[in-house]
């Protein structure tokens, strides 16, 4: 005659099973989640789209850097994230197709940076110096702005680049 088990031990182990099998898919499902959080960036070398020059409010030329241009809604929402680095003369220049109040914010931005907003006239209306890596604060114009330079930090204070300075700039067609 076979001995049956009894039904307590069989209740304890369908028990056991079904929260082994709960934990499991817990588990699943969180590292699913995360990997769903994961910030997908860009290729983070420099690639030279054009160039932009700073002038005195007096037209006298200040220095002329190497951009990458940033022209559609997904090149302005990635900037410079992702980047490690940034030459000395490198920078990103973002274009709006008209005038508006920018905001910037930096987050999943490696690098402090200056931000240099400027209007449709190319005159430099606000520059945020020293903005911090990874901050979900906003860093706005104080008037309406058409285009935005994204420099290291410093940069401004180096050259002597300030609000009422002029910029004019250049794409190159590849």
């Amino acid at each position: 005659m076979k001995k049956q088990k009894p039904k307590l031990f069989r209740y304890k182990t369908l028990v056991l099973l079904l929260f082994i099998i709960s934990a499991v898919a817990l588990i699943l499902s969180l590292y699913k989640y995360k990997q769903s959080e994961k910030v997908v960036v860009h290729v983070p070398y420099f690639q030279k789209q054009g160039e932009v020059t700073f002038y005195t409010s007096e037209n006298k030329p200040l220095v002329t850097i190497d951009v990458e241009i940033a022209d559609t809604d997904e090149k302005r929402e990635l900037g410079l994230m992702g980047r490690p680095t940034l030459g000395e003369k490198e920078g990103m220049l973002f274009i709006f197709e008209r005038e508006h109040l920018a905001s910037f914010w930096m987050k999943n931005t490696m690098i402090p940076l200056d931000m240099v907003f400027i209007n449709a006239q190319g005159v430099i209306v606000t520059i945020h110096e020293n903005t911090t890596p990874f901050s979900e604060q906003s860093y706005t114009a104080t008037a309406p702005t058409q285009y935005v330079v994204e420099v290291n930090a410093g940069f401004t204070s180096r050259h002597s680049i300030r609000v009422g300075d002029k910029v004019t700039w250049q794409r190159f067609l590849h």
